[in-house]
């Protein structure tokens, strides 16, 4: 699968949702980042959405790490939706990923960024 499969990229709002499909790996992470950054170059705020994440690996981890990093520099605020249960959130909490960057839900995400 390409990058391209595994995002899905709307707005709403007045902000982009980054929807992440599937495995985030070793194998795409580079893809799926380079792709992001290219369809939200321009964007006010960013929702990345993990709730169709089934697997983040470390490469997944430091992907996610890059674009949080990337939307901060361009002072595009962002929020990262990982819903309460499942293997994703697991991690992110597991690893410490800055808990006030995270939200359950999309609705929960759109309005914090355009509150």
């Amino acid at each position: 699968m390409t990058a391209e499969d595994r995002t899905t990229i709307r707005s709403e709002q007045g902000c982009e949702v980054v929807r992440l499909h599937g495995e985030i790996d070793h194998g795409n992470a580079e893809l799926v980042e380079r792709d992001v950054l290219a369809a939200t170059r321009a964007a006010a705020g960013v929702v990345i959405d993990l709730s169709g994440v089934t697997f983040l690996d470390s490469a997944g981890l430091r992907c996610l790490d890059h674009l949080v990093t990337a939307f901060r520099n361009r002072q595009a605020p962002v929020v990262v939706v990982a819903p309460d249960q499942g293997v994703v959130r697991f991690t992110l909490d597991l690893i410490g990923f800055l808990p006030g960057l995270l939200a359950s839900s999309i609705d929960d995400a759109l309005a914090e960024l355009t509150a």
